[in-house]
Parts: C-alpha cells; structure tokens; sequence
C-alpha cells in the first residue's frame, strides 16, 4: 500500500523512543501508523494495519487490541479476545516496515458497534554496553482506535469516514469539572461520534474549542472537555461530526 496513495491511507507520523542524554535529545525511533481509522464490517474477518520505522534504529514493537468503553464520561480499557493482532510483537529493521493482520474472531451482534483501541508499544532494546549512554530512554505508546460492527449498522466504505451519524441522537451541555466548565457531549446513537472543528456561540461570538480533533462519544455514552474559563455559558454549538462535510449545529440542551 502506498502511504500517499489516498485520505484514507494517510499515516500517523509519531516520533518516539526518545533518548535524552546530556543537554541533548535523540530521536531513536520514527514510527508509522496507517491506516489511522480501521474498522471491521459485518461481514470483513480482518483487515490491515502497518507500522513503518522511519528512524535509524531497528524497532521492536508490541501490538495490543482492548476493549473501549466510556463510564461516567471516563475512557474505560479492559482485556479481550473478539480482534486478536497477528503478529503481536515485531522486529522491524530501519526503514521497513511490517503488516499487522487485524483479525476478528467473534460474531458482533445485530444492530451493534464494538470499540477497540490498538495500543502499539515500542519495546527497549538491549543497551549496547560497548557504548553506554548517559540518560532517561522513554519508549512511546501509540494509540488509535477500532471499530466492529454488526449486522444492520450502515457504514461507507468511500469518503472520509466510514460511521454514519445521527445528528438528531447527540445533545450538549455545561457542566461543571473539579470548579471548571466543560463542554459535554452525549450521544445516544448506535455509532461512535468523531468531534473535530469545534465552536462555540456566545455572547455573539464564536469561540473556538478545538480545530482539529476533539475526540470520540461512543455509543450510548457521554464525554466531556474542559472549556475556557470564559466561556461558561454558550447558547450554540457547532462541530463537524465523523469527517464529513455536513456540520452539527445546536443549541444547548438539544
């Protein structure tokens, strides 16, 4: 697959596996991730994902997949075995790269989506003690998400993103976090809601909450953002939900 051949394809750069020694910071590693958004439909057992090591150094990486969940507007991570990864661990030399097989071995049922998030991890390599170094080595955590669907749940293979979105299903309010506002989202869908380009009205003005990603409502769940402090009471609402053209536009309470 070519990393530029389309939107969908487009990589994640992340820059990781830093070495600090004295005074100096060291990219030891340069990951990449693509696709950045794989589902598996009704009817797909297993799709791709590919890690590419831009970096100078071999890399050796862990795969994980667990289950995403939101309770109490929290993100909510559990041990599973519905999408399994193959290879979980890899080795991958200076600017290769290596396919991940995403496998589903369970039947998601009628009607339902299931959230996973990959967790890739860089896993430390042996020191070299011919040449030791001076410092902290930090080994990053990539993470992205995953979604499983079932019979009856309409997705898109073509365009920006492959959820369909009910607009009339998702509400918003203010409410209040440890003394501050935060903005609250709820969706009472069937899919997953992807927020980016958000704003808010107030006072007649527009204020911006994020310009690109704000982050994800799963089904039948709540999650909230902490707002400005000036901004604790807006009347309006407007994002693009799950990378399409049309925007989400409401008032507060609906």
């Amino acid at each position: 697959m070519n990393v530029t051949s389309s939107a969908r394809a487009a990589g994640l750069l992340l820059a990781g596996a830093l070495t600090l020694t004295a005074g100096k910071a060291q990219a030891a590693a340069t990951i990449l991730l693509w696709p950045i958004d794989p589902w598996l439909g009704a009817t797909t057992n297993a799709t791709e994902l590919w890690i590419q090591n831009q970096g100078e150094t071999p890399a050796t990486m862990q795969v994980r997949i667990v289950r995403w969940t939101q309770e109490g507007g929290l993100e909510r991570y559990q041990q599973q075995n519905d999408v399994v990864a193959s290879p979980p661990i890899v080795r991958i030399d200076k600017e290769g790269k290596q396919l991940i097989r995403l496998i589903k071995q369970v039947h998601i049922p009628t009607g339902k989506e299931q959230a996973y998030r990959i967790i890739v991890d860089e896993i430390p390599q042996p020191e070299d003690t011919a040449n030791p170094q001076i410092g902290l080595k930090l080994q990053m955590r990539y993470s992205i998400p995953l979604f499983a669907y079932g019979q009856g749940i309409q997705t898109n293979t073509e365009g920006a993103h492959h959820a369909v979105a009910d607009p009339a299903k998702l509400s918003w309010r203010v409410v209040r976090d440890g003394g501050r506002p935060a903005l609250e989202v709820r969706n009472d869908g069937d899919v997953h809601v992807r927020l980016s380009k958000v704003r808010v009205r107030q006072g007649g003005q527009m204020r911006q909450i994020a310009d690109g990603l704000l982050g994800y409502v799963l089904p039948h769940s709540a999650r909230s953002w902490p707002l400005p402090a000036s901004v604790t009471n807006p009347s309006e609402l407007n994002a693009t939900i799950n990378a399409r053209e049309g925007q989400w536009q409401s008032s507060a309470g609906n």
